[in-house]
């Protein structure tokens, strides 16, 4: 049996068994908590907290339509894990922040992250991972040329892997 090999359904084969892999790891249903996206925004206002984060900041880093932004926003407020504060230079701003409960979450989260990233990156050089994070980096770009990265935020913290 002859299988193409097509480079999004490598990439959504490796996401279904990372996100399995994290699951197994915490002992909890899937629907456990929170979403995997909300986990994702929960992570990037964690390690940003010393900055200003408003709705804007996740759409464009996330590349999430505003819709999805409002609605995804409106959810974790309502669930006590993130408050939208009022900013005094303009009322219609509301700085984004994690709660909490947010960030007890964030800190159970980033472990199982953490030990599923070094399963992942066994056997793997630091020049191989910098060529495939380049890589990657191109192909997110050729799917969206219209969207430049958010200056001054990255989802994952760094552009480096940095293994350990």
């Amino acid at each position: 049996m002859r299988r193409e090999r097509h480079i999004g359904y490598e990439i959504k084969a490796l996401s279904n068994l990372m996100r399995r892999n994290i699951w197994e790891q915490s002992g909890m249903p899937e629907c456990d908590e929170f979403t995997e996206m909300q986990g994702m925004l929960l992570g990037f206002l964690c390690r940003n907290r010393d900055q200003e984060i408003f709705q804007k900041t996740l759409e464009e880093v996330f590349s999430i339509r505003r819709s999805t932004a409002s609605r995804l926003l409106k959810q974790m407020e309502a669930e006590g894990l993130i408050l939208r504060l009022p900013v005094s230079r303009d009322a219609r701003l509301k700085r984004v922040t994690a709660t909490p409960k947010a960030e007890a979450l964030n800190q159970q989260a980033a472990a199982r992250i953490q030990g599923m990233e070094a399963m992942l990156t066994q056997g793997v050089s630091q020049e191989e991972l910098d060529q495939f994070l380049a890589t990657l980096e191109k192909l997110k770009a050729n799917l969206s040329p219209a969207r430049a990265p958010c200056e001054g935020h990255s989802v994952h913290g760094s552009t480096e892997v940095v293994r350990r």
